[in-house]
């Protein structure tokens, strides 16, 4: 009797994890593309102008003038950004409905609770995000600090719901929630700037002791 062997397929469960640098690996490569299939601009004589470029040489103008790794985490970051402002707003709307009273307290309390949890898994997305360029590891590790704060805010802030006062305990968490989302702005511009040659030198220890000092704060 001849056995039959069937393949095990295996499914990843957490599959988003590669599709992420899939998109950004395919951006990459298409803006570079593009860019350089831009013929240069004619000028008064008819001829290529090399002062008239498509686009600023600058490192600051594109991630096209990037090395490929650093120009792939530098779209990374702007999802950061992205999902960095969408957390700053749940905040506000959450305490606009309650404030409103267009939510009810258990309402209120889950949707804390959901961001919460939320935030949790977007410290783990950005600790163990693949592919960070050597040069911004020092920076890397400044946002994963600033955004663990994040979550530990929340507590505070559904502390404050709970309490018996007339809102002060809440609307003071609540403040203090959005200097820590702004902090993470701050340690997601000193990325750019360390990327792109700007503000921060990645020769110097000048910025490093300046990030650690802003962090410890």
């Amino acid at each position: 009797m001849t056995a039959t062997v069937w393949p095990v397929l295996s499914h990843d469960p957490k599959h988003g994890r590669w599709i992420l640098p899939i998109i950004i690996t395919a951006m990459v490569l298409l803006t570079y593309t593009f860019v350089n299939g831009i013929e240069p601009a004619a000028g008064p004589s008819g001829q290529p102008d090399d002062d008239d470029v498509a686009f600023p040489t600058t490192p600051t103008s594109s991630t096209t003038t990037f090395p490929p790794n650093v120009a792939a985490f530098m779209v990374t970051l702007d999802i950061f950004e992205n999902q960095r402002q969408q957390f700053a707003a749940d905040v506000e709307r959450i305490n606009g409905s309650w404030d409103s009273r267009e939510a009810t307290f258990g309402e209120t309390r889950q949707a804390f609770d959901d961001l919460k949890v939320q935030l949790d898994q977007w410290e783990n997305d950005i600790a163990q995000v693949d592919g960070v360029p050597t040069e911004l590891a020092r920076g890397h590790v400044a946002l994963v600090i600033e955004v663990s704060d994040l979550a530990l805010k929340i507590e505070d802030i559904i502390l404050g719901l709970e309490a018996p006062d007339d809102g002060t305990l809440r609307r003071t968490a609540s403040a203090e929630y959005s200097v820590a989302i702004q902090e993470v702005a701050d340690a997601i511009t000193a990325i750019r700037d360390v990327a792109s040659g700007g503000a921060a030198d990645t020769s110097g220890t000048t910025t490093d002791d300046t990030t650690a000092g802003n962090t410890e704060a």
